[in-house]
């Protein structure tokens, strides 16, 4: 079943043409700004002392504050019952950049949301990955289809959510 109509694809391949290829240049210059001005504004101990928002936080805040359901946000991001329990009860949980995008799909969280999500798991968008680029594209056009993105992800030979 093709949940991807050949106009999509062409206006995904497009949108790849204008990210992916002007990308290496600008995330290496970002990087090393952010990186100087975390030196200039705070000492080591002061950064490991300071608390921060864990992953789980950050979830279950969005949760309850878009009052959605548990459990249709783990069916419709295709993650097990399980994993979600164990993100639910480890407080410390690091959930891999896949586990982020299949939640920020079954939560229907728009751009800037996913990118907090990603952040605080340790993770952003990277505009160096296909991949990352076409679940991009994809939430950008508020389309929280696993399948659909998975088909887009595999004809561009991305690794599948």
């Amino acid at each position: 079943m093709n949940y991807v109509s050949e106009e999509m694809f062409l206006d995904i391949d497009d949108y790849l043409l204008e990210k992916y290829e002007k990308s290496k240049l600008e995330g290496h210059i970002l990087f090393q700004k952010i990186s100087q001005d975390v030196l200039e504004s705070q000492n080591l101990k002061e950064i490991i002392e300071t608390p921060t928002e864990t992953f789980q936080d950050k979830l279950f805040m969005l949760i309850k504050s878009k009052n959605l359901d548990e459990v249709e946000i783990y069916k419709h991001g295709n993650i097990s019952r399980q994993l979600f329990s164990k993100i639910r009860s480890e407080k410390d949980y690091h959930p891999t950049k896949n586990t982020v995008f299949a939640l920020a799909i079954g939560m229907h969280l728009t751009i800037d949301e996913t990118s907090d999500l990603l952040d605080i798991a340790g993770y952003s968008f990277s505009k160096a990955s296909k991949k990352d680029l076409i679940i991009q594209y994809f939430i950008y056009h508020n389309i929280y289809n696993i399948p659909a993105i998975n088909e887009a992800l595999d004809k561009y030979g991305c690794e599948l959510l």
